[in-house]
């Protein structure tokens, strides 16, 4: 695919989907008296507040992202045209600092807002466990957006596998799982950036690649919108890409949208083990394909 690409290509689940607010709302509000419930419902709105917050911090990140690669290849061309030794690039550095600053604002509103959830997690712990599943999920996503990608995916890696066959469980399944996809894939490439022994990136790469994989054959075995499977199997091609890619393309690439800036909190492996990553060996058989030219900031 060509064109520049605002994110990881999607497959169309939304948190406000899978936590619609009036049924929480409800849920936690009229009827209920106790201290605990009160005080989870107060946190979900606040929690819901934070994340509109971050989402607005992380798309001017980005935004100073994107400057300041244009900012770059803008000096890149004057000097190549000038002949002269480069100098400093006063505009550049500037541009660079804001883009820091902006990343920086953006996690700790991410991190707040991953911190609010956690507070309704413990307030609601007696609660239905398919409303504290949504919690997590909610939880979970925001800890991979503030850079702790993988706290985050440990969150993630527990709601994978459905409670039940009821629609709702699988879907909450499918999005804990596009979810995990997703922070891995983030953090296989700020691995890399940031220099890290291929063994190590390359682990993230893998597990990306195989949970996209696992839900574009799943999807299509489920007969679903063509444009859905289309979405993950381009998001199986870029885990492929960004395997195989030089390190000097990579680092003329935008980040996604939702990606974080660098990794924060543990690193891959650390920790106690979590729920295995790995999807079912039956449903990964999918040929790998070639790679195809993706623009800048997908």
């Amino acid at each position: 695919m060509t064109g520049t690409r605002n994110t990881i290509r999607r497959a169309g689940w939304t948190i406000w989907a899978l936590i619609p607010v009036a049924v929480l709302a409800f849920h936690f509000g009229p009827g209920h008296t106790l201290a605990a419930r009160e005080i989870a419902a107060v946190r979900f709105r606040e929690a819901g507040e934070l994340e509109r917050e971050a989402i607005a911090a992380q798309g001017r990140a980005y935004q100073a992202h994107l400057a300041a690669i244009e900012r770059r290849r803008a000096g890149f061309l004057d000097s190549g045209t000038s002949g002269e030794a480069p100098e400093v690039d006063e505009s550049l550095l500037a541009a660079m600092e804001v883009e820091r600053v902006a990343y920086e604002e953006a996690a700790d509103r991410w991190s707040e807002t991953a911190d609010a959830y956690a507070q309704v997690e413990e307030r609601l712990d007696d609660e239905d466990p398919r409303t504290l599943d949504r919690v997590r999920w909610s939880k979970g996503r925001a800890k991979v957006r503030s850079g702790a990608i993988w706290d985050g995916a440990a969150d993630l890696e527990a709601l994978i596998e459905p409670r039940s066959d009821e629609p709702g469980d699988q879907e909450l399944a499918r999005a804990a799982r596009e979810e995990l996809a997703t922070a891995h894939y983030f953090g296989a490439r700020l691995l890399r950036l940031a220099g890290e022994p291929a063994v190590k990136w390359r682990a993230e790469v893998v597990k990306a690649r195989q949970h996209f994989r696992y839900l574009a054959e799943t999807a299509r075995a489920e007969n679903g919108d063509p444009e859905l499977v289309q979405g993950l199997e381009d998001n199986v091609e870029r885990a492929i890409d960004l395997e195989q890619m030089d390190k000097s393309e990579l680092e003329g690439r935008a980040l996604p949208r939702e990606s974080p800036r660098a990794t924060r909190g543990r690193r891959p492996g650390q920790g106690p083990p979590g729920v295995s990553p790995r999807p079912p060996t039956q449903r990964d058989g999918r040929g790998a394909g070639g790679a195809g030219p993706i623009g800048p900031g997908w």
